[in-house]
């Protein structure tokens, strides 16, 4: 049977699926249990919204198409085949008109080359560099490997080397340079890599372009090829003296403990589309105050505010399903959180039980408060728990 065939039956033997992403990826798991790389493009595409938008419609033309294969390209960092393999199955198995699209699954070439990608590679200005880097070239352009120069109050990491695009900063590049105290990143870049400012200890501030895609990985297996495998998951901006950071809407993927140990860091902007605050992602970031959290945010993973011990209030957004154990511990100075009806699970992680999700007792405020909804699960746990709860408006 065809891939969108499949899919299809997916669809409609089970509708609930589309809207609960673990049930979704265990019924590939059983109709695709072959074929690893199929599983993961198709959840890609669900991940990055796609299917979200492909509801509202009752065809794609080639513009659209073009955009939808680009987002889940360079969001993830696989092959344009792939990529276009994945959007045309779910687009057929959701019965979207593709009359007007020569290309299918499996013809082999890919689509035509759209006036919007000519407008967005020339959307960025080129910036080059006096400084030293290394650098190795990759199918998808320039990965910077290191960076050789001594260390200025400011540093510009440049979008074009030797006349070639910079796609990349890799693992490590600027590991233990103490004296940058702000970096630019140009815009065209779309992906930095683990550690890559880690030890900067003098970094304050760091200007992220818009074309930003990713930040770090937390899984190997599923890393960007151009940043390589890894063996230790060191956070992008981990012990910097950045002290607020806006991150943007068009980063998808933020890896954990990215800027664990952040001690002056107070606001973080975190992008709207982000589904998943990964483990110790601010881990004992203790002068946080304040957190814009993502639109479309799910899942906060274990540990993930752990320690930061200055934020006082912390209102998450309807859609939030998931907060492992441990992500609040340690917030000393946290006086209510407002936990939406749509959470339905508090606690758990792969460790379930070894962290208390906001801390121990002696670690809370007398008057911490949870604010929910009256029956909700928020107020469940609560009272499980002996924690004061109260109405969103007390």
């Amino acid at each position: 049977m065809e891939d969108y065939k499949v899919l299809e039956k997916i669809i409609q033997d089970y509708p609930d699926a589309l809207s609960e992403r673990k049930r979704l990826q265990a019924l590939f798991s059983d109709f695709f249990p072959q074929d690893r790389l199929k599983r993961n493009t198709l959840l890609m595409v669900f991940d990055d919204g796609i299917v979200n938008e492909m509801k509202a419609l009752t065809q794609i033309d080639k513009v659209a198409l073009h955009r939808f294969i680009k987002s889940v390209e360079q969001g993830y960092g696989i092959r344009t085949r792939n990529a276009e393999n994945a959007v045309i199955t779910w687009a057929q198995a959701m019965g979207l008109s593709l009359d007007n699209i020569t290309n299918s699954p499996g013809t082999g070439s890919a689509p035509a080359r759209m006036p919007e990608e000519e407008q967005a590679e020339t959307e960025w200005a080129p910036v080059e560099s006096d400084s030293l880097f290394e650098y190795e070239e990759t199918p998808r352009g320039i990965k910077i490997l290191r960076f050789d120069d001594f260390d200025e109050y400011e540093v510009v990491i440049p979008n074009v080397i030797e006349g070639k695009k910079v796609i990349a900063v890799g693992n490590h590049a600027f590991k233990g340079c103490v004296g940058i105290e702000k970096v630019i990143v140009s815009s065209g870049i779309e992906i930095l890599g683990n550690g890559v400012f880690l030890n900067c200890k003098g970094l304050k501030e760091v200007v992220l372009p818009k074309t930003l895609k990713r930040i770090g990985t937390t899984d190997p297996t599923g890393c960007p090829k151009i940043l390589g495998s890894l063996t230790k998951f060191d956070g992008a901006f981990e012990y910097t003296a950045l002290e607020s950071i806006d991150i943007p809407d068009s980063v998808k993927y933020i890896g954990e403990h990215t800027f664990s140990s952040c001690g002056k860091l107070k606001k973080v902007k975190l992008p709207y589309k982000l589904g998943e605050i990964h483990e110790n992602t601010f881990h004992w970031c203790r002068s946080l105050e304040e957190v814009v959290f993502p639109r479309e945010l799910e899942i906060i993973r274990m540990s993930a505010f752990e320690g930061c011990d200055s934020i006082k209030t912390i209102d998450l957004p309807e859609g939030v399903k998931s907060i492992e154990q441990g992500a609040f511990a340690g917030c000393k100075s946290l006086k209510s959180i407002y936990i939406p009806r749509s959470v339905t699970e508090i606690g758990g992680g792969k460790k379930s039980g070894f962290l208390q999700t906001f801390g121990e007792v002696d670690e809370r405020r007398e008057d911490f408060t949870i604010l929910c909804e009256a029956g909700s699960y928020a107020m469940q746990y609560a009272r499980a728990q002996q924690i004061r709860c109260a109405g969103k408006q007390y």
